[in-house]
């Protein structure tokens, strides 16, 4: 959770409303299709000072996002391009650390490459990347090709380097916004009860007449050229819209996160701002789910393991309460009761277990010191589940009386049943046995 809230997606995130699930990477949905792109957030910049008084968060950023393909001298590749504001991403996004350059020339038509892409470009190149040459970024989307050009500005690196994390540039929004027509003419309509009637396309003409003009009144090859020629209406819609944003990331102050989930869905829903709140874990996409998905079958084999476990003690404890049935017998005979008899097993379970559980964490305080150089991770999915490239193992309070507690729970379950079979014995079963 820290490496992507701390690099990539906020601790709360706010997106335009649609049905189809979009993270910061695109269509969560996979489909082999032209890119969808992700739609911008309704009147932004008639929001952007709500935002401004929330209560329970600490700082927050605006993102366009989009995927392109990157183009390097000989070197081409695909990434995912996220145009930002420099100084609040790097607020919000406070683990992301800049290797090369400055990340005030974002604004200016710069392009920061993930210190993989970097390496990447490098290798195909055979030199190392110069400040300020060009970078071509292109997208094929609703049957059109868009080009953007930007400049290299610098290179930047991520806590968690993997293949999510490895394939992101960071770019001018005015870059970002071209490559996913975020123009004028493609804007989101803030309320469509605007709209009285749907327009149908043949309304146009139907009340249509073909007219005869007199030669002298009529228009001249030069006069149509010329109204053509004007295309400040058309060059208008096409504008790159400056407040036109994918998402916004919130950092919430500290143990806020919730509070601001809540706030932010009570103010935005008051204000019908056609927007949706979300967690982390819906920014980030896909690559968290397939961890999610890696811890959930971690702990269904620690559930196995436990059961197993249980199973050799409690057939362990049946065959020693077995063994000393003439003692039990004996006990019995000469007045002890049922919870006599469950106290000595119970107490003997405690025992052993606390002892046992003493030795274990003995044992592992001392590998865990062996290892606490680090022990080195090279599968994508182990490095980006424990936030790292290297796992180090460290003993807390709050591990020993897990550990503490998950063992006297396993030896109070192992003795339910021998405890039940010890307090059944009768002494007139010993007796008869001679």
């Amino acid at each position: 959770k820290s490496s992507f809230v701390k690099s990539l997606t906020g601790d709360v995130i706010l997106s335009a409303e649609s049905e189809t699930p979009f993270s910061l990477f695109g269509n969560e949905i996979p489909v082999v299709d032209d890119y969808e792109v992700i739609p911008s957030i309704p009147g932004f910049a008639e929001i952007s000072e709500s935002l401004e008084r929330l209560e329970n968060a600490e700082c927050f950023t605006p993102v366009v996002a989009a995927a392109a393909g990157v183009e390097l001298g000989a070197y081409r590749g695909t990434a995912a391009v996220f145009g930002i504001v420099p100084e609040s991403y790097l607020k919000v996004c406070s683990d992301v650390k800049i290797k090369s350059g400055n990340p005030a020339d974002i604004a200016n038509g710069g392009v920061f490459l993930c210190d993989g892409l970097v390496r990447e470009a490098e290798k195909k190149l055979g030199r190392s990347l110069c400040i300020g040459e060009e970078i071509k970024l292109s997208l094929y989307s609703n049957g059109s090709f868009k080009l953007r050009k930007g400049r290299y500005a610098g290179s930047h690196s991520y806590i968690n380097s993997t293949a999510p994390f490895d394939a992101i540039v960071l770019v001018d929004p005015t870059i970002a916004r071209g490559l996913i027509d975020y123009t004028a003419g493609n804007i989101v309509i803030k309320n469509t009860n605007d709209l009285e009637e749907e327009l149908d396309f043949e309304d146009i003409f139907e009340e249509a007449e073909d007219t005869v003009q007199k030669e002298a009144d009529a228009f001249s090859l030069s006069q149509i050229e010329k109204i053509l020629s004007d295309t400040s209406d058309r060059d208008a819609v096409s504008q790159v819209s400056a407040s036109a944003w994918s998402f916004v990331l919130f950092k919430a102050k500290e143990y806020c996160e919730a509070f601001l989930k809540k706030e932010l869905s009570v103010l935005s829903g008051g204000n019908s701002w056609g927007v949706e709140v979300h967690g982390w874990r819906k920014g980030a996409g896909l690559s968290a789910q397939m961890v999610f998905a890696l811890k959930a079958a971690f702990n269904v084999g620690i559930i196995f393991i436990i059961i197993g476990a249980v199973l050799v003690v409690v057939n362990a404890l049946v065959i020693s309460v077995l063994e000393r049935s003439y003692e039990i017998g004996t006990m019995r005979g000469i007045g002890a009761g049922k919870p006599f008899i469950s106290g000595l097993f119970i107490a003997e379970s405690m025992m052993l277990t606390v002892s046992s559980a003493a030795i274990g964490i003995l044992i592992g305080a001392v590998v865990a010191q062996a290892f606490s150089g680090g022990i080195a991770l090279h599968n994508d999915l182990l490095i980006t589940m424990f936030g790292g490239e290297v796992l180090k193992p460290v003993v807390s309070f709050k591990s020993i009386m897990l550990y503490f507690c998950g063992a006297a729970l396993v030896g109070a379950i192992s003795w339910i049943y021998p405890v039940s079979l010890a307090v059944k014995i009768q002494p007139v079963t010993i007796m008869g046995r001679g």
